[in-house]
C-alpha cells in the first residue's frame, strides 16, 4: 500500500515545482507558434491544445515523482500526518582533537578537547524541508573570542523516504584543555588553551535502498513512525570545507617550549569530497517506540592548504577516511514525539609526516509536536 495522498505541503511543494516548468515549457511552445506563423488562429488553437495536452502529461509524471520520492509500506511505516514539526533540542556538544607528527623523525602527538558545550536549538519542518539553528549557552554574556566549544550552527534539512540531505554550517573550538603531549608528564600543569578555532560548513546526502519499509526520518528525522523492525543500505555524497586555526602564542605557560614544534601550526584548511556506504536499523521494540543505529563509513579526495604551501597532489595521503555514527531512542504517536540523539563525525587529515583528526559528538534531548494536520487524515 503507497502512501500518495494530495492536499498535503510535500504535494504542494511538488507540484509548484511542476508548475513553474509547465508555464515555462507553455510560453516556449507559444513563441515557437508565433514564430512560425503570427498570423494562424489554427495554429495558435492547437498550440493551446498542446499545451493542455502537456499539462496533463506534467500532471501524471508529478505523481509518479511524488510516489518516488514519498511511497512507502504503511504496514512498515506510518508517513507524516501533519504539515509542520517543531521541535526544541537540548544538547551537548563535545569535540576532540589529535595531531600526530613524524617530521622529528619519531613519531609525536597532542590531544587536545574543547570544554562540553550546553547548546539550545530546534527545528522547525514544512513538510519535507527543515530549518535548524542552535546557540551554545555557555556562550550567553562571554566577550567575543572567549566563546566555549560549539558556537552557532545552522542547517537546513531534506528528508523524503527515498532521499535525505542537510546543508550546516558551525564553528567550534576557543576553549579547549591539551589533555596529553608526548614526553610530558600533565599532572599539576595548566592546560587551558584558548587559541584553537574551527569553522566547519558542508552537505551530506543519503540514498535509501529499502526506503519503502525502512523510514531514516522516523529515526533521526521525527516526521515519520517506524511500525515494524526494519533495515536499510545506504548510499552517501558528502562535501564539506574546514577552517582551522591554532594560535601558538596562546599556550599555557606551563608548555611553552615543551611541545614539539613539527606539532604546531598556524592554519589548515582543506575540502574533503567523499562517497559512504553503510547500514541503518530500526528496531521497534513496542508500540511507538524505537531504537536505530546507523554507521556510515566514507572513502573520499581531499585537498588542503596548510600554513606552510598547498597540497593538492593526488596520492594516498590525500586520501580520506571518515565515519559518521548515529544511534536515537525515540517515542513517537504521530502527534507529540521525545528522545534521545547521539551523533559523532569524525574527520582526518593526513600529509606524508603530518596528521590531525578531529571529532564532533553531540548527546540530544529532543522534545516536539506535529501541527496542521493533512486535510486526508483528519477524519482517520
Amino acid at each position: 500500500m503507497n502512501c500518495i495522498k494530495s492536499f498535503d505541503i510535500n504535494n504542494c511543494i511538488l507540484r509548484i515545482i511542476c508548475t513553474i516548468i509547465t508555464i515555462f515549457a507553455s510560453q516556449n511552445s507559444d513563441a515557437k507558434t508565433y514564430v512560425n506563423d503570427p498570423d494562424s488562429i489554427s495554429a495558435d488553437t492547437s498550440s493551446n491544445k498542446g499545451n493542455k495536452t502537456f499539462a496533463k502529461k506534467i500532471s501524471r509524471t508529478f505523481d509518479r515523482v511524488y510516489d518516488f520520492f514519498m511511497g512507502c509500506d504503511t504496514s512498515y511505516i506510518t508517513p507524516q500526518l501533519y504539515n509542520v514539526t517543531t521541535q526544541l533540542e537540548l544538547s551537548r556538544w563535545h569535540d576532540f582533537y589529535y595531531i600526530s607528527s613524524s617530521a622529528s623523525g619519531k613519531r609525536k602527538s597532542m590531544n587536545l578537547q574543547s570544554n562540553p558545550s550546553m547548546v539550545l536549538g530546534g527545528y522547525v519542518y514544512f513538510g519535507i524541508i527543515g530549518l535548524g539553528h542552535s546557540i551554545n549557552l555557555d556562550d550567553i554574556g562571554r566577550k567575543k573570542g572567549e566563546t566555549n566549544g560549539t558556537g552557532q550552527r545552522w542547517s537546513l534539512a531534506l528528508n523524503t523516504g527515498r532521499f535525505v540531505a542537510e546543508v550546516y554550517k558551525f564553528n567550534s573550538g576557543k576553549t579547549a584543555r591539551i589533555t596529553s603531549v608526548t614526553g610530558v608528564d600533565m599532572k599539576g600543569l595548566d592546560n587551558k588553551f584558548h587559541g584553537l578555532d574551527a569553522n566547519c560548513k558542508g552537505l551530506n546526502l543519503e540514498y535509501i535502498f529499502n526506503n519503502r519499509r525502512y523510514s531514516w526520518p522516523a529515526a533521526f528525522g521525527e516526521n515519520a513512525v517506524q511500525r515494524r523492525s526494519c533495515g536499510s543500505w545506504k548510499l552517501g555524497f558528502s562535501m564539506s570545507s574546514m577552517d582551522i586555526t591554532f594560535n601558538k602564542d596562546e599556550i599555557p605557560s606551563d608548555l611553552v617550549g615543551k611541545i614539539d614544534p613539527s606539532l604546531l601550526f598556524d592554519k589548515i584548511e582543506y575540502k574533503d569530497y567523499a562517497i559512504s556506504f553503510g547500514y541503518g536499523y530500526n528496531w521497534v521494540f513496542k508500540r511507538n517506540c524505537l531504537l536505530a543505529v546507523s554507521l556510515l563509513p566514507s572513502i573520499g579526495y581531499r585537498t588542503s592548504n596548510v600554513s606552510e604551501g598547498k597540497s593538492s597532489k593526488f596520492n594516498m595521503e590525500n586520501i580520506s577516511t571518515d565515519l559518521i555514527t548515529r544511534a536515537s531512542l525515540f517515542w513517537n504517536n504521530t502527534k507529540y514525539f521525545t528522545g534521545l540523539v547521539f551523533e559523532m563525525h569524525t574527520y582526518a587529515y593526513r600529509e606524508k609526516h603530518f596528521g590531525l583528526t578531529n571529532s564532533f559528538g553531540t548527546f540530544k534531548l529532543i522534545v516536539g509536536l506535529n501541527i496542521f494536520k493533512k486535510s486526508q487524515y483528519k477524519q482517520k
